[in-house]
């Protein structure tokens, strides 16, 4: 955190979600400045003490320049972003990145006696003008800010010419609004989740697939990649949960009841009107909120000072009945805290942690210690990347809950789904360690 400012960038991004809101609601723009400090020499000889004063003399400069109703936030190093709701033209952004540059150019910052240059550079987006995501805005007005700074200019406003990509890149872009236009290619395969005790798949995962071409398919990491620089995750989840509803329906008409989960990124829960888009998808295809679960990816993203609006759209999505996840368990920031924080349901050993279970014993000791502690807290454990025999062998003796992973089959196109679970030599024996053969759990599966 930037001394002198209150809260980070993942606060700001609640905070612009919620003028966004209130923006629809009255027919105002919300804009974004991004406020960055130029890289200078003498900046760079400051010691650490004079280097965070000067922070926190920008910061108060800024929040001086304020009006009542705007918000001040710290970004990345030397970096500030401010929230301004309410607006009904662009030229209020021009006039405040005047001000800004007013503000530093007539009055150098003293440190200690010494007179301090500060070189900065503004650079400004708008909603609705400029998109509706909390992200994309900031970062259209860092981009905005580059190009400012690149043309010796005090501020700029976001404009889409100052962003070149390659044509294929482009192609990309436009075929991808195609897809949420009504272009059906992009589609939601799913994964099985085995219950290896009860012997029966009873839960799936749903995966991300667009097929561009016959032999064309695009990563799910780039589909989203192009999602998050288009600025269309908002638009990109209102589709995921009524697409996710839609596949439950499916799925209830071909006579198949599972729980079927999908990928949320912990910065999704930043955005306020998530646990309403979920409840409109359920209400309108008629499904039990307690047939979604939302695996949280990413959940390092969420500050733990600074939650209350994650905290909200959790409290509202349990109100509705979801069921939670935490996805690749054991890696990055998630922990053992995150299950308290975020009070889930369920838990997903990543498959760094699977994958050399059956030769490595500390591996073995990692999973055996993540489902005890769970299955005291009431939380269910599933293991994905579950590629082998003795793998799922293993963890069924641990009492895993869920098996995941291509020993069972890879994800399939909802039709294929329903065709699996009705194949009769998808029913497997599992030789667990340490029982007799009449004591092996059964479990469904098949080879993808």
């Amino acid at each position: 955190m930037v001394h002198g400012t209150p809260r980070g960038l993942l606060s700001a991004l609640t905070e612009i979600s919620d003028r966004l809101s209130e923006a629809r609601a009255n027919g105002t723009g919300v804009g974004v400045l991004c406020v960055t400090v130029l890289p200078d020499v003498a900046l760079c000889r400051l010691s650490l003490e004079r280097g965070h004063k000067l922070e926190a003399e920008v910061a108060e400069r800024l929040r001086r320049l304020l009006r009542k109703q705007d918000m001040l936030f710290g970004g990345e190093r030397r970096e500030w972003l401010l929230v301004l709701p309410g607006l009904q033209s662009a030229a209020v952004l021009t006039l405040a990145m005047m001000k800004i540059g007013q503000a530093f150019n007539a009055h150098p910052v003293v440190l200690e006696g010494l007179e301090v240059e500060v070189p900065l550079t503004c650079g400004a987006s708008m909603a609705p003008e400029h998109g509706e995501n909390p992200l994309h805005l900031v970062q259209s007005a860092r981009i905005a800010a580059l190009a400012a700074a690149q043309a010796n200019l005090g501020g700029q406003i976001y404009d889409p010419g100052m962003e070149q990509v390659s044509p294929r890149l482009a192609q990309l872009e436009r075929e991808l609004r195609a897809c949420f236009a009504g272009d059906n290619r992009l589609e939601l395969h799913l994964q099985p989740k085995v219950r290896p005790q009860a012997g029966k798949c009873d839960a799936a995962e749903g995966l991300l697939r667009w097929q561009r071409l016959p032999d064309d398919w695009v990563p799910a990491p780039v589909i989203i990649s192009l999602i998050d620089r288009m600025g269309m995750r908002h638009l990109f989840n209102r589709w995921l949960f009524q697409r996710a509803a839609h596949t439950l329906h499916s799925l209830r008409e071909a006579g198949v009841v599972i729980t079927l989960s999908i990928n949320l990124s912990a910065s999704d829960l930043y955005d306020a009107e998530v646990p309403d888009l979920v409840g409109q998808a359920l209400a309108t295809w008629g499904i039990d909120a307690r047939q979604l679960c939302l695996e949280i990816t990413e959940t390092g993203m969420i500050e733990e000072r600074n939650g209350e609006g994650v905290t909200d759209v959790l409290h509202r999505l349990r109100t509705l009945g979801i069921s939670l996840s935490i996805d690749d368990f054991g890696t990055g920031f998630s922990s053992m805290s995150r299950l308290q924080q975020l009070s889930v349901q369920e838990l997903k050993i990543d498959r760094s942690f699977i994958q050399d279970i059956a030769r490595s014993e500390k591996d073995r000791e990692i999973a055996a210690s993540i489902i005890e502690l769970s299955h005291r807290l009431g939380i269910s454990v599933t293991a994905e990347g579950v590629e082998d025999e003795p793998t799922a062998a293993i963890l069924t003796a641990l009492d895993c809950d869920h098996l995941q992973g291509y020993l069972f089959a890879r994800a399939m196109p909802v039709e294929a789904f329903v065709t699996w679970l009705e194949q009769p030599q998808g029913w497997r024996r599992i030789a667990v360690p340490g029982r007799t053969p009449d004591e092996d759990q059964v479990r469904r599966g098949a080879f993808g």
